[in-house]
């Protein structure tokens, strides 16, 4: 095919969502290829080929709340609105197992490093998409929660996954950054700076988790990761739009501090840790208030640059922060019921793999097919919205079929909390 006739797109896309089951010949795939060519613990490669599960655990509201025996005392700390529904509308979250070499080594083990679901995440794509890893020439990455804050994880994951051919840096607008990682490096595959882009995401929330917020049941781990070319069927990237609230900044920050629900004492420890925090009260109730209206906003305009309206829209993916924040975004932008997947009941918001996360499934399950329009959107904290109007490519759906994998609830991990 004419070059000038191809355009960028996704042929891979996965996720590392603990306690999935693989199937029996994608997960010997994964685990021959983890052990061979990337630097990942080996205690995670053996899970994954004795057990075709990922590492981790599905955590229930009894798990992580209710079973415990501070449970009623943090229920009577909840707003008073909150106190009736404690869980908004959240069923189950994924928890990534505790590091091994930490168990091994300290005092306090620390939950996996993002860095490695992060390298799980990348390997399921480029296993899926059957490309030589020697092809990828870029990394894009956005760690949500990075193993350090300075430098980041981007050339790390570049490390631990052996790209030998290529660069590596960072994206970050916060739980949008997975569709603006898409936009970046569809403008890069189809202007020929790039040829094979590897993106990839996470959020291990178990990090920065203070489970005696209001907002922390929502809240699971991840990591999502696609892989970025030409697609020869004349699908792939068509439009995009974003923008941003800067005035919002500080309406959700990590910030360190004591856990809210606390009883201590001089002599023992402080427990302060960089936890997620909803820190300016006014910046917040902007963003509820203008949620829909914002998001609306750069769906337009990318529908209007690309020459389409919604009702030329098969399928709508987006990021799903709280219960409610997908079916008012598909109801404000006009896209039926049919036309639109969540998974937040299994996965809680799962920040800048929200959006991703919801694609592929929609796939795997049918829903969303080759050569269907879609709208991929998602907004972030900073504040940031973006879309991206694409066509699925048949080397795309194709791959994730070949390579399904389904859930499962139960799992057994050495290494997982209590």
């Amino acid at each position: 095919m004419n070059k000038s006739l191809m355009k960028a797109g996704f042929i891979a896309l996965s996720g590392y969502l603990p306690a999935k089951k693989l199937s029996e010949s994608f997960s010997a795939k994964l685990s021959a290829f983890l052990k061979n060519n990337t630097l990942l613990p080996a205690e995670y490669v053996n899970m994954i080929k004795s057990n075709q599960i990922l590492p981790g655990t599905v955590e229930t509201n009894e798990d992580g709340w209710g079973s415990k025996p501070w449970y009623d005392a943090w229920v009577k700390s909840l707003p008073e609105k909150k106190q009736d529904d404690p869980f908004q509308g959240t069923e189950e979250r994924r928890r990534v197992p505790l590091d091994p070499d930490s168990v091994r080594n300290s005092l306090y083990p620390h939950p996996m490093l993002p860095s490695d679901a992060e390298t799980i995440a990348g390997a399921m794509a480029i296993c899926s998409s059957g490309i030589d890893p020697d092809e990828i020439d870029l990394v894009i990455s956005h760690s949500q929660v990075p193993d350090h804050p300075l430098p980041e994880n981007a050339s790390l994951i570049q490390h631990k996954l052996k790209l030998k051919n290529a660069g590596a840096y960072g994206v970050d607008s916060c739980c949008s950054s997975f569709v603006t990682m898409t936009e970046l490096a569809c403008s890069l595959v189809q202007s020929g700076v790039k040829k094979n882009i590897l993106i990839i995401s996470s959020f291990i929330d178990s990090h920065v988790n203070d489970r005696s917020t209001h907002f922390s049941v929502d809240t699971g781990d991840g990591a999502t990761a696609a892989i970025i070319s030409n697609v020869p069927d004349g699908s792939g990237y068509i439009s995009s739009h974003s923008l941003s609230h800067g005035s919002r900044h500080d309406g959700i920050i990590y910030q360190k501090r004591q856990p809210l629900l606390l009883k201590r004492i001089d002599s023992g420890p402080d427990y302060s840790q960089s936890f997620v925090t909803f820190y300016n009260p006014a910046a917040n109730k902007e963003i509820a208030k203008n949620a829909s209206t914002d998001l609306k906003f750069v769906v337009d305009k990318s529908l209007k640059k690309a020459g389409l309206t919604v009702n030329d829209i098969d399928f709508l993916s987006t990021h799903q922060p709280v219960a409610w924040a997908g079916d008012v975004w598909r109801e404000s932008i006009g896209v039926p019921e049919h036309k639109f997947y969540q998974s937040f009941k299994k996965y809680g918001n799962i920040a800048t793999c929200s959006a991703a996360v919801n694609l592929l499934e929609s796939i795997e399950q049918g829903l969303a097919k080759a050569n269907d329009k879609i709208i991929f959107a998602s907004s972030g904290a900073g504040e940031n919205h973006i879309c991206v109007v694409m066509q699925l490519s048949k080397t795309l759906v194709k791959n994730i079929v070949d390579n399904s994998y389904q859930d499962t609830k139960k799992l057994v991990n050495e290494f997982s909390e209590n």
